[in-house]
């Protein structure tokens, strides 16, 4: 009787699991986007490759 209920337990942990991960995305969140640049001293808000200009 233990056996079973630990057995229901863990069947309702890992679908709880998995039906929290398959609501959250997956993990994939879509990049945050600034309206402007920002620089933090001189590190860039931007990759250098991208960036066209340095101030």
């Amino acid at each position: 009787m233990e056996l079973l209920l630990i057995t229901a337990l863990a069947l309702f942990v890992i679908v709880a699991t998995v039906r929290s991960v398959i609501r959250d995305g997956r993990g994939e969140t879509p990049p945050e986007r600034s309206h402007a640049d920002w620089t933090a001293g001189s590190v860039p808000s931007r990759p250098y490759s991208e960036v066209t200009r340095l101030a």
